[in-house]
């Protein structure tokens, strides 16, 4: 019964989403990446397949981040983040991270019950005020929605056991060449207000195809000791 449940529930999403959506199930976009303009290694975003979390539909999304051979001998990367989203407004369900870099390692795994209005982080349990978007999950609901010039969104998103608001701003055009081609993007400037976007004092740029796909084409993350690029190599629609 469930299989049958899950085949249903699938080819619904998939009419859904032919109607609606710029993106798919088995959509995956490869990047390279770059720090300080030096090669450091490789990262996806890939929509695995519909699923369902508490009975709600969801895409699965993974986003991973490896270093390279070079790359590995100063700081070895091996970075994957699970993240289910409401197949009709893109909010973040669930999401489960396994972060190795250097020493350092972190395996956690995040259940938005919006029903209560809570964030469940293992044992914790965290109090929500607001529909939650991890930036992965952004990443496909501004694929969706119409983008102008200078306009302003606000957002909430749950990251290291805590809500946080900030907000997007769509700061112009610009014409990006990646190893993928060449597009027309929008350039989209997340901030909070009077502080940083990320602990590490560093901020971050998107620029989106202005087309009908929204690809993120290019994200550059400003961090306190430099800059990381991640620049669109593949892509497979």
């Amino acid at each position: 019964m469930r299989v049958q449940f899950i085949t249903v529930l699938s080819l619904l999403g998939l009419a859904l989403q032919g109607q609606t959506l710029p993106f798919r199930v088995g959509e995956s976009l490869h990047y390279i990446a770059q720090f300080n303009l030096i090669p450091a290694g490789k990262a996806s975003l890939e929509v695995l397949e519909f699923d369902t979390v508490d009975t709600t539909p969801v895409y699965h999304v993974v986003f991973t981040a490896r270093t390279g051979k070079i790359a590995d001998r100063i700081y070895k990367i091996r970075d994957q983040i699970h993240t289910w989203i409401n197949q009709r407004e893109l909010y973040t369900h669930r999401q489960k991270k396994v972060i190795r870099e250097g020493s350092y390692r972190l395996s956690t795994l995040t259940r938005v019950d919006y029903d209560n209005s809570i964030a469940i982080t293992g044992r914790d349990t965290f109090r929500i005020s607001s529909p939650l978007r991890d930036f992965y999950s952004l990443f496909y609901y501004l694929r969706t929605i119409p983008l102008e010039v200078d306009s302003i969104l606000d957002f909430a998103a749950f990251d290291n056991n805590r809500e946080t608001h900030f907000r997007l701003k769509i700061a112009g055009r610009e014409e990006i060449t990646v190893p993928a081609g060449t597009f027309s993007c929008l350039k989209i400037k997340p901030f909070r207000k009077e502080r940083s976007l990320f602990k590490n004092q560093g901020d971050m740029e998107i620029w989106f195809s202005d087309d009908d796909r929204r690809l993120p084409v290019q994200i550059q993350i400003h961090l306190k000791y430099g800059s990381m690029l991640l620049r669109l190599d593949s892509y497979t629609l």
